[in-house]
C-alpha cells in the first residue's frame, strides 16, 4: 500500500494510471483505509453534494445498504451534510435519495394533509 505522501503526490500530478486505478477500485478495497460503511457514507455524501442521475443514486444506495447501513443512517447522512453544503443542495438531493430508497415522494406529497393548529 502506498504511503499517504505517495498517494497525495500521485493525485497532485494527476497520475493517469493511479487515477484510473482509483476509479476501478472495489468498494471494500483495503487501500482506502476505510471499511465498506465508511466508503458508502462518503460516496453518498459526494452524490448529495454534487447531484447525480437516478441510476447512480440507486447503485450508491444499494451499496450502502449492502455495507450494512440502514435507511435511517442513509437519510441521516443527508441531514448531517446540511450545515456544510447548505439546505438548498440537501433539498435538491432529497427526492433523488427518496426514490433510490423506494419512497414515492410524489404520492406522499399528494396525499399529505397539513396539521391544523
Amino acid at each position: 500500500m502506498a504511503s499517504n505522501e505517495e498517494v497525495l503526490r500521485k493525485l497532485t500530478i494527476g497520475d493517469p494510471a493511479f487515477c484510473r486505478a482509483l476509479v476501478l477500485a472495489e468498494v471494500d478495497d483495503p487501500q482506502h483505509g476505510l471499511d465498506a460503511r465508511g466508503v458508502a457514507l462518503l460516496r453518498l455524501g459526494a452524490l448529495i453534494a454534487r447531484g447525480a442521475a437516478l441510476p447512480t443514486w440507486q447503485q450508491c444506495v444499494w451499496q450502502a445498504l449492502s455495507a450494512g447501513l440502514s435507511p435511517d443512517e442513509i437519510v441521516g447522512s443527508l441531514m448531517a451534510l446540511a450545515p456544510t453544503i447548505g439546505p438548498d443542495r440537501v433539498v435538491a438531493a432529497a427526492p433523488d435519495l427518496a426514490q433510490a430508497l423506494g419512497f414515492d415522494v410524489d404520492a406522499a406529497l399528494f396525499s399529505w394533509q397539513p396539521k391544523s393548529e
